[in-house]
């Protein structure tokens, strides 16, 4: 299956990062095993086929049709949103998701080891985005035991520091104007925003799309 999304990485320019490689090479991108799968506990993140990821790129995410901005997709949403590699023709470069039905996505990760931590900090601070009935923290250990050796060991560190704390009621605030909840979480929103900060791009950089259904 790596050949494929070589020859995606080939014929896009686009370089498959060390983390993504291995997973790509050692099955965990793919859905035959579900116990292999990595990256399960990601909210809304579901990988792509190498086949799938080469339609998406033939049919919609292609640099003619987006304006000279070039991408590798290698997972979606439920709604069909594309997790991507991507080089904007600005020159910036990263991870980002595409909304397949609006006219503007952002960059908000410089790298795929960074989306993958800041995706996680996502679901540590807000445990009902998890799709497991079971113990939650059991989930997000063997989950991100998966990928963690593959990462630098501050980003590690990061991660297995979250899971060392417990699940508690923590108040969360879905935007400025959102009224204040309680959600079941393993960090804080003070603490998520901290960590987050470290892991994604101070200031997003937005870019146009090409609606799906205009390709």
């Amino acid at each position: 299956m790596s050949e494929s999304f070589d020859a995606l990485s080939v014929a896009t320019g686009l370089a498959l990062p060390a983390t993504l490689r291995h997973l790509i090479d050692s099955g965990a991108n793919s859905y035959d095993d579900p116990g292999r799968a990595a990256l399960s506990a990601l909210n809304d993140v579901e990988w792509l086929s190498a086949q799938e990821a080469q339609a998406v790129v033939a049919g919609w995410l292609n640099p003619v049709k987006q304006n000279g901005n070039v991408f590798l997709p290698f997972a979606r949403s439920g709604a069909g949103d594309a997790y991507c590699l991507v080089r904007l023709r600005s020159g910036d470069e990263g991870v980002c998701m595409v909304w397949h039905d609006s006219g503007a996505s952002q960059l908000h990760y410089a790298s795929f080891d960074h989306f993958v931590v800041g995706e996680y900090l996502n679901v540590f601070a807000e445990l009902d985005l998890l799709d497991d009935d079971g113990d939650p923290v059991a989930y997000l250990r063997a989950d991100v035991a998966r990928v963690t050796g593959l990462l630098d060991p501050a980003l590690r560190s990061m991660l297995l520091g979250c899971l060392d704390q417990s699940p508690a009621e923590h108040p969360y605030r879905q935007g400025p104007k959102a009224r204040v909840e309680m959600v079941r979480a393993l960090i804080g929103q003070e603490e998520f925003n901290a960590l987050y900060s470290q892991v994604s791009i101070p200031d997003p950089v937005a870019f146009d799309v090409v609606a799906r259904w205009e390709e």
